[in-house]
């Protein structure tokens, strides 16, 4: 039994003391009292006042081992559904796609859309734009009129015919969310850049395999949207033209939530660690996101020259810092023996 204070025997059923290792004296004052400090403060970060003090190397070094354990979590969640897949990587990864176009808030119902129209039924009709905005449309629930335009009328008709052919059942509508969010980012927009990228690329996951560098996958992930959209956020109630491609921002998350784990997961899977440094030179190459707790970390003196290091922030923060894990974390053992 081992204890900081042993302020209670403890004992078998028999009455037998059981041994007990107490520890109060054993660790010096000094560790005790700067442990206890880290523990005990309502900073941002525990050691914020003392994070300075610590070795850029151990901190570097700590950020690598953060980086592998970031993309360790990720993948997680992502060999799960390539079992439940048949290792079917292109659907899977087209499932992960379609959940990181509904960035946070309409993660999840992007997500039911991808598993409630296989990819397979999609890839039949990749050569017309109008029956894939029909099958997601529909599919998401927002085709259920009755409409004034013309556009969302031949999407109604044209879905009515294709759900019967694949028997497919819809969402319901009431799952999306628009509060609180630019147009930009409707996820009626958002499902109709999908569509742009469904019909202007096959096979994505292979592409994302054979990219040799990163604008490669920029350029596979460069969509606008149809006619349409172009002067709408929603159905039958137009704006003023704008354009609405998806943005570089949304690209370089793309690639830092979907593309580079699952890089990461093929290369642990196939024992091909060439994927694995793919990913982890794409990372290397994105600039840093730029999000409420890297502005943090900013403001405290710390300035992410990459993807590769913000992500590893994130970690630390998410994992260590909020938790008070400080003896899990290189960086606050390098401070309780300063």
């Amino acid at each position: 039994h081992v204890v900081l204070e042993e302020d209670q025997p403890i004992v078998r059923n028999s009455g037998e003391r059981i041994p007990c290792l107490e520890l109060r004296n054993r660790i010096p004052k000094k560790i005790s009292k700067t442990y206890f400090k880290l523990l005990q403060n309502d900073l941002w970060i525990p050691c914020q006042n003392l994070i300075h003090k610590v070795p850029e190397i151990t901190r570097n070094l700590w950020f690598d081992r953060l980086m592998i354990e970031r993309l360790e979590s990720k993948i997680v969640e992502m060999e799960k559904s390539l079992s439940q897949n048949h290792n079917n990587w292109e659907e899977t990864f087209y499932q992960f796609l379609s959940k990181n176009f509904g960035i946070k808030i309409n993660a999840e119902p992007f997500e039911q859309l991808a598993k409630s129209i296989p990819l397979l039924t999609l890839t039949k009709h990749k050569t017309n734009l109008l029956q894939l905005e029909a099958l997601l449309f529909g599919q998401a629930g927002m085709l259920e009129g009755p409409f004034k335009d013309a556009y969302p009328k031949k999407l109604q008709k044209e879905y009515q015919f294709l759900k019967q052919k694949y028997h497919l059942t819809p969402l319901n509508k009431g799952v999306w969310k628009f509060m609180r969010l630019r147009p930009a980012n409707f996820p009626t927009i958002r499902i109709a850049q999908f569509a742009m990228l469904i019909f202007q690329s096959v096979h994505l996951f292979s592409k994302t395999l054979a990219a040799k560098n990163i604008k490669e996958i920029e350029n596979m992930l460069q969509v606008n949207v149809s006619n349409y959209w172009q002067n709408h956020y929603v159905f039958d109630k137009a704006s003023r033209k704008r354009n609405k491609s998806f943005g570089k921002n949304s690209i370089h998350l793309i690639i830092i939530n979907t593309v580079v784990p699952f890089l990461f997961l093929y290369g642990k899977k196939k024992s091909e660690d060439r994927f694995k440094e793919k990913a982890l030179h794409f990372l290397e190459t994105l600039f840093p996101e730029d999000n409420k707790i890297i502005k943090k970390w900013k403001n405290l003196g710390f300035e992410p020259s990459s993807s590769y290091q913000s992500q590893a922030m994130l970690q630390l923060k998410n994992s260590y810092c909020n938790v008070k894990k400080c003896t899990n974390c290189a960086i606050g053992n390098a401070i309780l023996t300063l």
